[in-house]
């Protein structure tokens, strides 16, 4: 049940950032961070345009502290997450809710062997390759690592 409840939580935020004051986001282009945004709109062709120039690949939704990569885990853009990973997107990033991109990897709901899954297992083998332990520590042992001072864990890379 928590995990659904945070899931609204990024929902919701996700939706206020971009842009449910009813202005026109064409006009008040300050109103979204422009990677969160290709990410809530779905736009992957925006999001390889905006991470090959290094744009907001680590920005953060002020509601939760996600990051672009983490949010396109949740709605299970695999590509997406696969692009952050290779334009050098922070692998170890949290939300404040202790939940990262590789946690998705492995409660996601993707029809097996599609193309998404494929990403998602190429993303997998991305992140163990840069040395993230799998499965993915919960959010609760994140938190508690962070608070340690033991997150990254050592030996990690990016």
């Amino acid at each position: 049940m928590k995990i659904i409840w945070q899931v609204y939580a990024v929902t919701i935020g996700c939706l206020l950032a971009t842009g449910c004051s009813g202005e026109s986001t064409v006009t008040n282009n300050t109103a979204i961070q422009p990677m969160l945004g290709a990410v809530m709109h779905s736009r992957p062709e925006r999001v390889r345009q905006l991470a090959e120039q290094g744009v907001g690949l680590n920005e953060r939704d002020p509601a939760n502290q996600s990051t672009p990569m983490i949010a396109a885990a949740e709605t299970m853009q695999w590509g997406m997450v696969e692009t952050f990973i290779d334009h050098g997107a922070d692998i170890w990033a949290h939300d404040q809710f202790g939940i990262t991109a590789a946690q998705r990897t492995q409660t996601s709901r993707v029809i097996p062997g599609s193309n998404e899954d494929q990403a998602r297992l190429r993303v997998i083998a991305k992140l163990k390759a840069r040395g993230y332990p799998f499965p993915p520590p919960k959010s609760d042992e994140v938190l508690e690592m962070v608070k340690e001072g033991h997150w990254p864990p050592a030996g990690a890379r990016s």
